[in-house]
């Protein structure tokens, strides 16, 4: 698996969600199977097919969880005001649609497109990583290419 990119705060979130995977909602399932079971015959048992299922999805979450961890390299930042970097929020212009927006730059596991907060291993965040304020620089995208320049880094 290849190595993902994290800040000290996405690893802390990954780490949150498995120590409750682990300990919170293995024990709801438990709890959820052993009441299936007491019911009796199985196999038309939807209380327990439900809970075998929540079970499935969340070890599969905690494997994938524990892989992500395993393989992540913490990302530290530029200290530089006019750098944009992780954890960042600046103008940007997108010459393209002729808009400005401010755009959030964060790990994978934070990004929140709605909330223009992009992943830096994304086209566009890959393309704003650390580039200086002024400097225009092209998107590459599965829709094409477009043009993109950090007018003001906001924080």
């Amino acid at each position: 698996m290849r190595s993902i990119m994290l800040t000290e705060v996405g690893k802390k979130k990954l780490e949150e969600e498995l120590e409750y995977l682990k300990t919170v909602k293995r024990a709801e399932i438990k709890a959820a199977l052993k009441y299936a079971r007491a019911q009796g015959d199985l196999s038309e048992n939807a209380d327990y097919d439900a809970a075998k299922d929540d079970q499935s999805m969340t070890e599969t979450r905690i494997m994938e969880l524990e892989q992500q961890l395993k393989n992540a390299v913490i990302i530290e930042d530029s200290d530089e005001d006019h750098v944009f970097g992780i954890n960042k929020t600046a103008l940007v212009k997108f010459y393209d649609i002729d808009d400005t927006e401010e755009v959030t730059l964060v790990s994978s596991v934070e990004s929140d497109v709605k909330n223009m907060k992009i992943s830096i291993e994304s086209p566009l965040g890959a393309a704003l990583y650390k580039i200086e304020v002024g400097k225009k620089v092209a998107v590459e995208s599965p829709d094409g290419e477009y043009e993109v320049e950090v007018l003001k880094i906001l924080n």
